[in-house]
């Protein structure tokens, strides 16, 4: 039985690929769809603002070195074929020549490229940026570092035209602080990260908008269809963490500014500096960008509103990882309808996975269960969303975490709830994003990260582990002899996957 599937199952919404630097043309109509609220929690924030008070220490931390990359060659890096590629135009702007690409992509039609196609990429570019570090990764994304912050009482400290902002989004008016915890929530990106840089671009932190350019798109993305706050915030969100995922994981080693000229990164940065430098290269020239990534630019900016970004930090438990269960009742047959792709769009780590119940082919919500993959509490819920903490805390900003997505209003569990492995947690739905046929995703946090599937860190449900790929979307499950593969269609031989 073949049916259609969402090729996406977060927000922004499903369908949408994009490149690992940059955005596909037709990408600026999906965040507009996006705009709609997901924050309930259990508990409010708690905490300060501002700099951060001391902490006790048991290890003290300098900041963060580049990881050394075995195994990796910096010398080549990979590109998802966007709209309008063609391999004469790659090898202009990362200054290769086609033969290069064809040799190190054996195989691929030069005249049929398709969009989100993989491609290795030979790098004739030398030029290099500075090798200024801005942020520690801790300060990127929203892990434990950001225990003691409150978004709100910051935002009121500062008193600028933030403190005042309201949009209506999906019919309800959120509050500046109301959208900004939402998005960091969701793209588990630190708030204090987006708020230096919303003051960099258009003064609303401790200001006013200086004309109607800064108050249309605060974080200087100007494009038709990025109006408000909301918008811009869940593109540069995705931006960072594109930046961030991608260099740490995805071979990522040079940043694409607006005109379509690339810079090498510098070498000896962390994957925290590589995320705001490749927001700063959408939305500034290269001029402008060089000033912006020194340390006169943007560390400027997020001393004044915070204080130090390097400061000593507590040694963090690396907890084991449960042993999930499948999230669907025993004896039940379920599909695999998505292999590896982001955890909160398509920025994010290619750590997350799709399954559909078996008894609906369209968007009505399944009479099936979608279950708890292990013990915990429900941290937050929200359009489509459920976030599973699985330490037993109700923070997600420590500890394992699973972010469920597509889980319907109607029966829904609430935040706070403790629940144990097997538990119903909601019904699968098109809920919380794009999607054209019923269906739940999975995505792993480890300490407010999202989690990649990789080889050195598999992701396993039941017995069945996922294996890496670099097509989004495509992916094989494996158990012993078995293999499942990632289909949009229920085909019982190819992807169906029985519960015990």
């Amino acid at each position: 039985m073949s049916l259609s599937f969402s090729r996406k199952s977060s927000c922004p919404p499903p369908g949408m690929r994009w490149p690992l630097i940059g955005l596909a043309a037709w990408g600026i109509m999906v965040l507009i769809a996006c705009a709609r609220p997901v924050m309930e929690r259990p508990v409010p924030p708690t905490g300060t603002a501002g700099p951060r008070s001391a902490v006790p220490l048991s290890v003290p931390r300098t900041p963060t070195p580049d990881p050394p990359r075995t195994g990796v060659d910096p010398e080549r890096e990979l590109y998802l074929v966007q709209a309008g590629d063609t391999l004469s135009g790659l090898a202009q702007q990362f200054q290769t020549t086609v033969d290069a690409i064809l040799a190190l992509n054996p195989g691929i039609d030069p005249q049929r490229l398709a969009v989100g196609q993989p491609l290795w990429i030979p790098l004739g570019i030398r030029e290099k940026g500075p090798a200024w570090k801005l942020i520690p990764d801790s300060e990127l994304v929203y892990g434990p570092a950001y225990l003691d912050f409150s978004i709100p009482e910051a935002i009121r400290r500062f008193g600028g035209y933030l403190s005042r902002y309201q949009e209506t989004i999906g019919g309800r008016t959120l509050s500046g602080a109301e959208i900004v915890e939402e998005v960091a929530r969701n793209h588990s990106v630190g708030p204090r990260v987006l708020l230096a840089l919303l003051e960099m671009q258009s003064g609303w932190v401790r200001g006013e908008p200086v004309d109607e350019r800064a108050r249309l798109y605060p974080m200087g993305w100007e494009r038709p269809g990025y109006e408000g706050l909301y918008r811009q915030l869940n593109w540069a969100a995705d931006r960072l963490n594109d930046g961030y995922y991608g260099f740490k994981g995805r071979h990522m080693w040079t940043l694409r500014f607006a005109d379509g000229r690339r810079i090498r990164v510098a070498d000896g940065l962390n994957a925290g500096t590589v995320a705001v430098q490749a927001f700063l290269t959408a939305v500034l020239s290269p001029e402008a960008w060089a000033q912006a990534v020194g340390p006169s630019g943007f560390p400027a900016v997020y001393r004044a509103l915070f204080g130090e970004p390097f400061r000593p930090e507590p040694a963090l438990s690396i907890l084991p990882e449960p042993a999930w269960r499948l999230p669907w009742g025993d004896g039940e047959l379920w599909y695999f309808t998505g292999g590896p792709h982001g955890g909160w769009g398509n920025g994010a780590a290619w750590g997350a996975l799709d399954f559909a119940p078996p008894d609906v082919d369209g968007c009505t919500p399944s009479r099936y269960w979608a279950r708890a993959v292990a013990d915990g509490v429900v941290a937050r819920t929200g359009e489509g969303l459920v976030v599973l903490d699985t330490d037993g805390d109700g923070r997600e900003e420590t500890g394992w975490v699973m972010v469920y997505l597509h889980i319907a209003a109607e029966g829904r569990i609430p935040p706070g709830a403790r629940v144990r492995a097997g538990d119903p947690l909601g019904h699968p739905s098109c809920e919380g994003g794009f999607a054209d046929a019923a269906h739940v995703h999975l995505a792993r946090r480890l300490n407010g990260e999202w989690v990649p599937i990789e080889s050195r860190r598999p992701f396993r449900l039941g017995g069945w582990e996922a294996l890496p790929s670099l097509t989004l979307y495509e992916g094989v499950l494996v158990r012993g002899e078995e293999r499942k593969i990632a289909c949009a269609c229920k085909d019982e031989p190819r992807n169906g996957i029985p519960a015990p």
